[in-house]
């Protein structure tokens, strides 16, 4: 009998638990209607507020409206037809400026002793040469006794174990050596 007396207040205490937590959805349930419903109504008042706008700004730009103010405001005129420009009086394009060129030869790299020459025709020709090429870009190389070797840069080495050297690439190793393996330079 007291195991059944025992259940019978686990049962009412379960029971009474069971209800508030109802009681508790319910309240939430309702606490959150309320909410989407207020934000419904804000919702409804924020387009009436955008549909009145959208009507004061169509009253407000009104063609009549506008042009009156710019009559008033602005010192407008009617266009004439001597205001229209025909393509023949407008100045010609200026002539394109060689930026690189210009830098190059303010560095000096343009000319007959430079690295690089550019061979110009002569202004005015005394004796009437046969029709020259169009112009054409040159590269002026110094003779191979005015070359230098570049000099070898001296790295210390840390020191390691005697290991042989791994092999030499079969590529050259500066300038002189690669001018000399395709023969420009002897």
């Amino acid at each position: 009998m007291k195991i059944a007396r025992i259940l019978n207040v686990v049962a009412v205490i379960a029971l009474i638990a069971s209800a508030v937590w109802v009681y508790r959805i319910k309240y939430d349930a309702t606490l959150h209607a309320e909410h989407a419903a207020k934000l419904k109504r804000q919702i409804a008042q924020e387009i009436d507020a955008v549909a009145v706008l959208n009507a004061e700004w169509a009253f407000l730009a009104r063609l009549d409206r506008v042009q009156a103010f710019a009559v008033q405001h602005l010192d407008l005129k009617p266009l004439v037809r001597e205001q229209n420009v025909r393509l023949a009086s407008l100045p010609d394009r200026p002539a394109p400026v060689d930026e690189i060129g210009k830098k190059l030869e303010a560095l000096g790299l343009l000319g007959e002793d430079a690295s690089i020459a550019v061979d110009k025709e002569p202004s005015a020709p005394a004796v009437k040469k046969p029709a020259a090429p169009a112009k054409k870009t040159t590269i002026a190389v110094k003779p191979a006794s005015q070359l230098k070797a570049p000099a070898p840069r001296v790295q210390p080495q840390p020191a390691r174990p005697a290991v042989a050297p791994p092999p030499k690439s079969s590529g050259p190793l500066n300038l002189t050596d690669f001018l000399k393996k395709i023969g420009i330079v002897r």
